[in-house]
């Protein structure tokens, strides 16, 4: 009987740590996934408000999400008396049959990313604030053609000859204080939902974003380098 009741401790033991073997591995393999369509919305968001800013010359600082107040929970109730366990009842069998199933799906289901992407950040808003308030100072540089779009969700030169002579002398620190302000924006999104390597994807997004909703008459490079007109 002590024989008997040793080996099943053995055999619970062994399961025990056969399983947290296969969590730790399921753990360490499940891979999260860009989440493409949230940063897809985020970016028509922020875009769309970085020209409405530029069309009316004004920042539009964006507010951190409103707060709800916390729902009211009912007191609980007194707790039942509890049911007979049914541990007694599984075998080794049953135990290491769950494990396997639970890890192969964890192992072979990819993690989901969060629906919508975190950009209320202090760090995000900020980007957000100083981007809109150059970008009033950008547009009137875009309507000439004196700048574009360029592949990369980046503004570059296109014809310094649109402009005075007396504006061209700062046009290009402003396209660099511009650019400065972007790339600060993408990596401020990829860093407040804690992927620093995101940054190359969600600039990405953007690229396209800034050029899908740019007005017509703004000038944008498409995937050959080569400059349109929208």
């Amino acid at each position: 009987m002590m024989k008997q009741a040793f080996l099943k401790n053995r055999t619970w033991q062994a399961l025990l740590v056969l399983g947290m073997l296969m969590g730790l591995s399921a753990c360490v393999t499940v891979n999260i996934y860009f989440p493409a369509a949230a940063a897809k919305r985020l970016a028509d968001q922020v875009v769309g408000e970085v020209y409405k800013a530029a069309a009316h010359g004004a920042v539009s600082t964006p507010t951190a999400p409103t707060l709800s107040a916390p729902a009211k929970v009912a007191p609980a109730a007194p707790a039942a008396a509890p049911a007979p366990s049914a541990f007694e009842r599984l075998t080794p069998a049953h135990v290491a049959g769950y494990l396997l199933a639970t890890s192969f799906s964890a192992l072979s289901t990819p993690a989901e990313a969060a629906a919508d992407l975190n950009a209320s950040s202090p760090g995000v808003q900020a980007a957000r604030a100083q981007l809109e308030s150059i970008a009033a100072q950008m547009r009137p540089y875009f309507e000439s053609g004196a700048v574009g779009w360029t592949a990369n969700g980046l503004v570059a030169i296109h014809d310094a000859s649109a402009v005075s002579l007396q504006a061209r002398a700062g046009l290009s620190g402003l396209v660099s204080s511009n650019n400065s302000a972007l790339q600060n924006l993408y990596q401020q999104i990829a860093n407040a939902n804690g992927h620093p390597d995101w940054e190359g994807q969600i600039q990405q997004t953007f690229a396209q974003t800034w050029i899908s909703k740019a007005p017509a008459g703004y000038w944008y490079q498409n995937a050959s380098g080569q400059w349109q007109k929208k």
